[in-house]
């Protein structure tokens, strides 16, 4: 066999990988074994099957191949020219043996061989206004990939998604189960035959078909089994009256031809393929012991490598993109391994491992941009992952995951490890999803033994365009670990996890879950738990030994929302270290759903209503920001002091003022809730509030917008700062409010019967400070490689233990440190 291993040899770090590998390609071997050549610009269909076991005369086609694939023996290897390019579908009909694996791979130098189910469009015709079309050849159906020089297209869409709110728009009525109605449907322009692609909810985007219009309102089918919901929003695609933008397309299946957007650019200089084959590999279902190593798949309309059954088949050293649906789909395969390849631009899910399949072992992968387009993947659930399995025994590790539209890494089974993997960018496209999550659902057949471990989880931004949450900065729904309905036997130890829209470490309806040693920085709630009616309550949970960094104003240590609070039968959480850099203070979080209240509690209330974190350490670094006062008098001259009259108390208090600039909220209930309406003319205007407080204990007071009047619908996340019997100072901004009618400043303190006093309550634009940045007074270092990093330090800096580091730190392979630099 004459295969190039240089490239290769590159991407594997330590030795026994290598004679890993070697092994398996030396298996295939034997003497007895032959080596068939292809080559699709020097081959020829007519030689024989002895003449392409030479270089020199190889077969030209897959089609060739395909035809010979049968007669192959255990042993027998395939090899295909590098830099050729091959059109078809490799189908893999014969299967090797264990010590003699049927092997394809390439020959020869230069880039891997391609395999693609691209065909180049050519005879353009000009429809004006800078619109091509042309006439697609018989019996292709509906098309899913368009590339231009080679780049991936998306189909076009009206409003375009660099419009306010990436182009979604909010439905005025649902007048039936299927129809939308909006005031845009009233234009010249008629969609019958379009795609409405709607998000019924957070986790859930469907391509539904236009069936009939009548004035403002469009009919559809049904794209899956959910509803659509108020709130929820929508644009629409594949028509040609959405074509505006370079590269937007759209295929008229009744004429048979495809229209394109190419602005000013020549359709005759331009490369434009689309994609006319649906998979690009295919198995049998009883398919065994065969090698694909070093072998590039583009285009495929649907699934490039759909796997359909059978054991020990691997997949090295190769690439995968532009793949219409999933790069990979696997079921009823056991051993699958998929190992140092590159995926990317996958539009559904990059690897898809349903049921049935056995032990797969997914490693040192790159998987990227996945599902980015919404509206080009499909409907209903289990759909945006970059990687899913359901499978048992199953090993993750040491993959890079990189922009996934939805979730990263998802797994569910018994057995499965889930190691040093990076996940960075994910909840891009639809949301209700985390870097690393976990399913049962209500089936739940008792997963057991399963770890997530040393895995580097960043950047899950959230998608709040097309829902409730457009327009806010309320946190979209996006979680660092998510272990999700009936998820149970989970050992959660040494992640890293940062930069979090949601919450950190999510576990909702579990039970028997350990999470401990992980790092947990800069997430909406560094830690949340809920339990409610989609599965069993919240059972024998263990929180120990995590460091736990809160940034920003709005973030909060802990939550539990749950119909009911019994903390012994929860779990125990203990023997951890919280870090504050926001000068706010760590606060807790329960929300009662049977009694519909919301509470946020000091360190001590916690302790004390939990009986969690006695052993727990709190630390706080406030960061040498700007000061105020150093803003000049442009800024202070639009200062607007709260006075007697601007502020009263709608719940649980009284209200009085000691002085102008002084106001006393004495509280009668648990909660004190206090309005301060905003003028209307502010709308588009950001916030700063600032005052000074002092409280006779320790309380923790929420600052949020609203609506002054009815619905009172909630405008902004909350900010939460605690106030202690110390005065001090506070800065709170809010980015500008989205409603257009009146707004309101609210104030609730969590003070039970004790009073708190604010002093100097002023409200200002929001402040365009030249604070000093991040890396100015702290470091969150990461290593996502297998061997030692090294850093060099430019200051002294200490960790959450008080350790002090001086010139530089090393960190192990797949681990996080948080430093905080000492100010000079």
């Amino acid at each position: 066999m004459d295969i190039k291993l240089d490239g290769f040899v590159q991407k594997i770090t330590t030795a026994a990988r290598i004679l890993s590998v070697l092994g398996w390609i030396l298996a295939a071997l034997p003497g007895s074994a032959a080596t068939y050549y292809l080559s699709s610009t020097r081959g020829d269909d007519r030689h024989s099957p002895s003449e392409v076991q030479n270089r020199q005369t190889p077969w030209q086609s897959l089609q060739r191949l395909n035809q010979f694939i049968p007669e192959l023996a255990p042993g027998d290897s395939v090899l295909l020219k590098r830099g050729d390019v091959f059109y078809g579908t490799l189908q893999l009909k014969k299967s090797g043996s264990p010590e003699k694996p049927i092997v394809f791979a390439p020959y020869g130098e230069g880039a891997l061989p391609v395999i693609t189910g691209l065909s180049a469009l050519t005879d353009w015709e000009s429809q004006g206004s800078g619109i091509y079309s042309v006439e697609l050849p018989a019996g292709i159906g509906p098309i899913q990939v368009l590339t231009l020089d080679g780049a991936p297209q998306p189909i076009g869409r009206y409003p375009n998604s660099d419009e306010p709110n990436k182009g979604y728009l909010i439905p005025e009525a649902l007048p039936a189960k299927n129809q939308v109605r909006h005031k845009v449907f009233q234009g010249p322009w008629n969609w019958v035959g379009a795609e409405l692609v709607m998000r019924k909810n957070h986790w859930i985007i469907d391509r539904q078909k236009i069936i009939s219009q009548e004035g403002n309102t469009l009919t559809f089918l049904p794209g899956s089994d959910y509803e659509t919901k108020k709130g929820y929003g929508f644009f629409i695609q594949n028509h040609r009256n959405t074509l505006d933008q370079h590269g937007e397309w759209y295929q008229d299946q009744t004429s048979h031809r495809l229209y394109l957007y190419l602005k000013d650019a020549n359709p005759e200089v331009v490369k434009i393929e689309v994609g006319t084959l649906e998979n690009l590999v295919t198995t049998l279902p009883n398919t065994r012991h065969v090698v694909l190593y070093g072998l590039h798949f583009r285009g495929a309309n649907g699934t490039a490598l759909l796997i359909r059954g059978g054991s020990h088949f691997r997949f090295s050293s190769g690439k995968i993109e532009h793949s219409g649906e999933n790069a990979v789909l696997a079921q009823n395969m056991d051993h699958l391994v998929l190992e140092q390849s590159e995926i990317r631009n996958a539009y559904n899910s990059g690897i898809y491992l349903r049921s049935g399949n056995f032990q797969a072992t997914i490693r040192d992968n790159r998987i990227a941009n996945t599902f980015l387009f919404p509206g080009m993947g499909q409907n209903g659930d289990n759909n945006g992952f970059a990687l899913f399995s359901i499978s048992d025994a199953d090993t993750i590790a040491r993959n890079s995951i990189v922009n996934s539209g939805y979730v990263g890494i998802g797994f569910r089974g018994s057995h499965t490890l889930v190691k040093n993997n990076l996940v960075d960018g994910f909840c891009l496209t639809k949301g209700d999803g985390g870097g690393i999550y976990s399913y049962t659902g209500k089936s739940n057949p008792g997963y057991t033994n399963r770890v997530v471990t040393g895995n580097i989880i960043c950047n899950g931004v959230g998608a709040r365009e097309g829902t409730p949450l457009q327009g806010t900065d309320l946190p979209a729904p996006a979680e660092g670990i998510y272990l999700d309905d009936n998820a149970e036997q989970v050992l959660v130890t040494d992640n890293s996890v940062y930069g979090i829209s949601n919450k950190g470490i999510y576990l909702h309806n579990t039970q028997h879950i350990t999470v401990r040693n992980n790092l947990v920085f800069d997430a909406g709630s560094l830690l949340f738990l809920a339990d409610d009616e989609l599965g069993q309550p919240l059972k024998n949970l263990k929180f120990s030994e995590n460091i736990l960094i809160k940034k920003e104003a709005p973030q909060v240590g802990m939550g539990i929302r749950s119909p009911s609070f019994d903390f012994e039968a929860i779990g125990i959480s203990d023997e951890n270290r919280y870090v504050d850099l926001s000068g706010t203070g760590i606060s807790f979080f329960t929300q009662n759903t049977q009694q519909k209240t919301e509470r946020f509690y000091s360190v001590d209330e916690w302790k004390k209503i939990a009986e969690w974190e006695g052993g727990t350490q709190i630390t706080s670094h406030l960061p040498q920001k700007t000061d105020a006062t150093e803003r000049g008098t442009a800024f202070s001259s639009t200062l607007i002091h709260i006075s007697k009259g601007d502020a009263s108390c709608t719940g649980g208090c009284q209200v009085t003022w000691e002085s102008d600039r002084q106001i006393r909220i004495a509280g009668t209930e648990e909660v004190s809730e206090v309005k301060i309406p905003l003028s209307a003319d502010r709308t588009g205007v950001g916030h700063e509030v600032s005052f000074s407080g002092i409280s006779a204990k320790e309380v923790v007071m929420e600052l949020y917008l609203r609506q002054n009047g009815a619905p009172y619908q909630k405008l902004s996340a909350s900010r939460l700062v605690m106030i202690g019997k110390e005065q001090r100072e506070f800065n709170v901004n809010f980015g500008p409010a989205v409603d257009k009618g009146g707004t309101a400043l609210i104030l609730r303190l969590f003070q039970g019967k004790e009073q708190t006093i604010l002093t100097h309550l002023t409200l200002s634009p929001q402040a365009n400070t030249n604070s000093r940045s991040d890396s100015d007074f702290f470091l969150m270092e990461t290593n996502t490689s297998e061997t030692p990093k090294k850093r060099s330090l430019n200051g002294t800096y200490s960790d959450s233990f008080g350790k002090t580091y001086n010139e530089e730190i090393t960190l192990a392979p797949y681990r996080s440190i948080f430093l905080i630099k000492e100010i000079e």
